[in-house]
């Protein structure tokens, strides 16, 4: 009976530490950044867009997602599990802005499913493919 609870403890605390580093490894490469805009539906000519500056995400802890959509402030949620990747920009500042930038950059935040990372880039993804691709932010 010691040898099977003396296995059972092991098994458990075998798996708990084998689940964490995916997780650990995503929040590590996505988290301690604020992540700047790079491309945009392959478009990385982003001033005509976003007269106002870029936009900006920073992945904080407990899934709680921040940044700047062109023109406004907003504070959300996400939630990640492996590379499955869903973001909600939740609440935002209304002020007035020029162009649609501040539009297609929030929708494209709605579309994300999954991202990728390719050295100091992330690339997030939609049902068909990459929505837009950042960069750490100097």
């Amino acid at each position: 009976m010691k040898v099977f609870k003396s296995i059972s403890i092991i098994l458990l605390v075998f798996l708990m530490v084998e689940c964490k580093p995916v997780q650990k490894t995503a929040m590590g490469l996505l988290g301690d950044k604020t992540w700047e805009l790079n491309s945009m539906s392959g478009i990385s000519s982003l001033e005509e867009s976003f007269p106002s500056g870029v936009p900006t995400l920073e992945f904080l802890e407990a899934g709680k997602l921040a940044g700047f959509s062109g023109c406004n402030n907003f504070s959300g949620i996400y939630s990640l599990e492996g590379k499955k990747l869903k973001l909600d920009p939740g609440a935002m500042t209304r002020k007035a802005c020029q162009g649609n930038g501040e539009s297609s950059f929030i929708t494209a935040l709605g579309q994300v499913i999954k991202f990728q990372s390719s050295g100091d880039e992330i690339k997030l993804l939609g049902e068909s493919g990459e929505l837009m691709s950042f960069i750490p932010k100097n």
